[in-house]
């Protein structure tokens, strides 16, 4: 079984019992998700199965769209719903422009830091082991981007909101700064991923429905492949003596690359580094870093993959 399954992550699950859940159930060696989702959040969790495993860098690095809900008024440790409440304050008279004036500041590049309670490493071991023991560690801020902050609409206390975002944002810190700007302090009350890379909600399966197909001998019906998962990326077609020579080991230069880009009007795709090189019969050979015109080195072969069947 080898294949992207795009899962629709239920509340109160961890992404890895979702991957180890599956891994046992469909009996596959290797699995491995494309994203993590906290255990608050719900939606595309894509879960890469078998070879598939080996393009899980690809969909980590895509671009993430979430809805969400925050609370304003209330701050926990964990900057969610479900951790344990730390300050409270009065919410200030709000109105919806004000909200996307202050949600606006956070669009662009900002540099944030993750939650205490997080996935995050410190000397190997994940934040959340140390705040759990009352030795919570404050990691230096990183640079994300967000795309988008959409506030949707407000009920007092509760914001519901639209983020488009990079990979390494977290939203329960975005939530807590918007609180923080506004003076009155947030968390995180409800999360919703509807989109990582080139996934989205639409294709997504429960857990139950996921195991219902599997026991019906149908999941395969439903697997995404390896070329399907990576067409978001664009694509040139090269000979077949050159497939060969690049599965084993050959690393063209950029400018033989680039004149097939300029002869088959290969764009690139906006947010998105790579290119694949396909074989004449539309098997995927190799993804690559998109070249420079004027680059003249040897391309980076980031996957090369075997041939089909």
């Amino acid at each position: 079984m080898n294949g992207v399954l795009v899962v629709d992550k239920p509340e109160g699950m961890t992404s890895f019992k979702v991957v180890d859940l599956l891994k046992r159930k469909l009996r596959v060696k290797r699995a491995g998700h494309g994203g993590t989702l906290d255990p608050l959040a719900t939606g595309v969790l894509p879960v890469c199965l078998g070879r598939a495993t080996k393009i899980a860098q690809f969909i980590l690095e895509g671009d993430k769209v979430y809805e969400g809900v925050m609370e304003l008024g209330l701050e926990t440790d964990t900057y969610d719903a479900l951790g344990e409440v730390v300050a409270r304050a009065e919410v200030p008279d709000l109105d919806l422009s004000r909200l996307k004036e202050v949600a606006q500041g956070f669009v662009g590049a900002i540099e944030q830091a993750p939650p205490p309670y997080s996935a995050a490493k410190h000397r190997g071991r994940p934040l959340y082991e140390y705040a759990r023991k009352g030795a919570p560690v404050e990691k230096p801020p990183k640079r994300v981007e967000v795309l988008e902050f959409a506030i949707l609409s407000y009920e007092k206390p509760f914001v519901y909101f639209r983020v488009t975002c990079t990979k390494g944002t977290y939203i329960r810190s975005l939530v807590h700064d918007l609180g923080r700007a506004l003076g009155c302090g947030a968390c995180l009350k409800g999360l919703r991923r509807i989109q990582k890379g080139p996934f989205t909600v639409s294709q997504a399966m429960g857990i139950k429905e996921i195991l219902e197909l599997a026991a019906e001998g149908r999941i395969n019906e439903y697997l995404i492949s390896i070329s399907e998962a990576l067409s978001f990326i664009p694509a040139v077609i090269i000979g077949e003596e050159l497939a060969r020579r690049i599965r084993h080991g050959f690393r063209p230069r950029a400018g033989l690359i680039w004149g097939l880009i300029r002869t088959q009007k290969v764009a690139k795709a906006p947010r998105v580094p790579w290119l694949r090189l396909v074989g004449q019969q539309g098997d995927l050979v190799a993804v690559i870093y998109y070249p420079e015109p004027t680059d003249s080195s040897e391309v980076e072969l980031i996957r090369v993959f075997p041939p089909e069947g």
